[in-house]
């Protein structure tokens, strides 16, 4: 199975790009602090219709959730993004923290760490399989490791900006009437977790069927 080998080198040179770049983009994200941030925040009074609403922060009028060009002058902070159907906007704020930057960013650091430290644990189980021993010593580990990675790097990549947001509301004292954050946990990580700790179970199962039949060899 040649293309097990070439996919193996593919998935390990993506996962490093990917935690090289995620990590990159983040520490670009801190050292541009106090400049804007951009976070995901939820008006506070959902509206009682679906579709766009008009978002007023400070006088300043958005019409439908959107702000074309560059921030109003003198303005710190604005509102740009269609609403969804839970109300979700972005709010964008002069003056960040690092802290703010860093975790608005968090999805691109978690998510590329996520990618690589689930292509190195992949990597040697595609290699096992090539070589015809797909119940070779470790694999189920490896399986229980990305199975892990998934499930944490899935539910907290999309957390850290929703934290970020709950910051910036708190520090430019948006939060209350107008928005505020609701920081939300994706289940669909977890499921495809807990999907792959099966599979792991499975192989721990057939690597005790192997070393039995060696023993009885």
């Amino acid at each position: 199975m040649a293309w097990l080998r070439y996919l193996r080198v593919l998935i390990v040179v993506l996962g490093w790009a990917a935690g090289v770049l995620g990590v990159a983009y983040a520490i670009n994200g801190a050292t541009q602090a106090p400049a804007w941030v951009r976070v995901p925040v939820t008006l506070a009074a959902a509206p009682d219709r679906a579709g766009p609403v008009e978002a007023h922060v400070d006088g300043i009028s958005v019409p439908d959730g959107w702000l074309t060009g560059p921030p109003p002058s003198g303005t710190r902070f604005y509102v740009a993004g269609q609403p969804s159907a839970d109300s979700e906007l972005t709010l964008a704020a002069w003056g960040s923290t690092r802290v703010e930057q860093l975790l608005a960013r968090g999805r691109w650091l978690v998510g590329g760490l996520g990618v690589l430290v689930g292509a190195l644990a992949l990597a040697p189980l595609l290699g096992a399989i090539a070589d015809g021993y797909p119940f070779a010593p470790g694999t189920a580990r490896r399986l229980v490791v990305l199975a892990v990675t998934v499930a944490v790097a899935g539910v907290l990549a999309p957390l850290l900006p929703q934290i970020a947001g709950f910051l910036v509301l708190d520090r430019t004292g948006l939060a209350g009437p107008a928005f505020m954050a609701t920081p939300s946990v994706e289940l669909t990580p977890l499921l495809v977790g807990a999907l792959i700790l099966a599979v792991a179970a499975a192989f721990r199962a057939g690597a005790r069927m192997a070393d039995d039949v060696r023993g009885l060899v």
